[in-house]
């Protein structure tokens, strides 16, 4: 089953207006700080959950407790 488009003309028409308007596309340079933002959440959860999998012996070696983990990957 194929579908025509029998009048062309107003589907040009109305195309051209319609995608005429269209947002420029987002370079990543212009927003360095959102993608920034970006990285820095990113690297504390990937840390959150790397100490989150220690046992309790191990996070008590390095001097944390489990509700040490949100401070310490804060910073």
């Amino acid at each position: 089953m194929s579908s025509t488009i029998k009048n062309q003309a107003t589907l040009s028409r109305i195309g051209s207006l319609v995608f005429a308007r269209q947002t420029p596309l987002v370079s990543a340079e212009r927003h360095a700080s959102l993608l920034n933002a970006l990285r820095v959440w990113h690297n504390r959860r990937t840390a959150a959950q790397e100490l989150s999998s220690l046992s309790d012996r191990n996070l008590a070696d390095i001097g944390l407790t489990r509700g040490d983990i949100p401070a310490a990957v804060r910073g």
